[in-house]
């Protein structure tokens, strides 16, 4: 039986978005996405806007901007979060009948909004966008890009899919289910992924900042590193599986070669003397060790994070829309 997706209206729409030090996109962020949900007049829609820690003027703007427009809601965080907390702020005061979820930085283009919103209406609760090509990005951010998603893909079974960004469209069921996954270690990106509801995908070209530095940029080398293990490791136990396996060829290795060593020895009296093979071997052992120690004790700090039970957020002040 061929089963056919519901054409549907769409009453409400919350966006989400998280905003750090950017003053400069804020108010262009609103207008743009005005410009490309003015057709749909039927539709309520609300911007949810989370100033993650920002030192510049980002939280007046944005308490200027509530005062002004009725359909703002600005969350002020007590510190600079990780951007998947910020965005959950958002998620967990979203009521409308679907979410957008999109970066402040406008490289996430609003004018992709009333296609999103065509295809909820044919039926999709899951809209990703995938990420063909990124403007004026570094060539290590490039390179470092492709290999975490070829790392991440494989090892999560595609929960978490190649160059697929958080910019997504997501129905109320759909980000309901997502939101109801509270971990500490979060990413919002792997979240969506393993509740599934079957994503439907736009590809775009990632455009340039309007303004403003891209704070993952920012970031030092170890923290990018450290985020990037952080998701895979939340969403997959391939590695455990992967130092038990090494564990287990290591030790067959060590056995088949001591009896090929003693064998030689007895029969042949060659003398155990090869301290260049001593050390190899040792090093190689102890490589493995600690690879194996290492991997174990990142898993063990993601359970530490998560006993330890603190929220995920603080909001240290609240303006416009408030939802009761």
């Amino acid at each position: 039986m061929l089963y056919v997706k519901k054409q549907r209206n769409l009453e409400s729409l919350d966006i989400i978005t998280s905003a750090l030090n950017e003053e400069a996109n804020i108010l262009n962020l609103y207008d743009r996405l005005f410009e490309a949900l003015v057709t749909f007049r039927q539709l309520r829609w609300n911007l949810h806007i989370v100033d993650n820690g920002s030192t510049d003027q980002t939280w007046s703007i944005i308490q200027k901007l509530a005062q002004e427009k009725g359909n703002v809601t600005g969350y002020k965080m007590s510190r600079t979060f990780l951007f998947d907390s910020a965005i959950t702020t958002g998620l967990d005061h979203a009521t409308a009948d679907a979410v957008v979820i999109m970066c402040s930085d406008l490289q996430d283009p609003p004018e992709l909004l009333p296609e999103m919103i065509r295809k909820f209406e044919n039926g999709e609760d899951h809209v990703c966008v995938r990420i063909i090509s990124r403007k004026g990005a570094s060539f290590r951010l490039r390179f470092l890009t492709m290999l975490f998603y070829a790392l991440a893909e494989k090892l999560t079974q595609g929960v978490i899919s190649k160059n697929v960004s958080d910019f997504r469209f997501a129905s109320k069921k759909c980000y309901e289910a997502a939101r109801s996954l509270r971990e500490s270690k979060r990413f919002i990106r792997g979240q969506f992924g393993w509740v599934g509801f079957s994503p439907t995908y736009l590809a775009i070209e990632r455009p340039l900042r309007e303004a403003g530095v891209s704070k993952f940029q920012l970031l030092p080398k170890w923290s990018a590193i450290w985020l990037a293990l952080s998701a895979i490791f939340s969403h997959s136990l391939v590695p455990l599986f992967a130092v038990a396996a090494i564990g287990f060829f290591s030790s067959l290795l060590s056995l088949v070669c001591t009896i090929i060593f003693s064998l030689l020895w007895l029969f042949s009296g060659v003398p155990f003397a090869g301290f260049g093979t001593i050390v190899g071997v040792l090093s190689l052992g102890f490589s493995v060790l600690f690879l194996s120690i290492g991997t174990v004790a990142l898993y063990l700090a993601s359970v530490y994070e998560e006993v330890k039970n603190r929220p995920l957020y603080v909001i240290a002040e609240k303006c416009g829309k408030i939802e009761t």
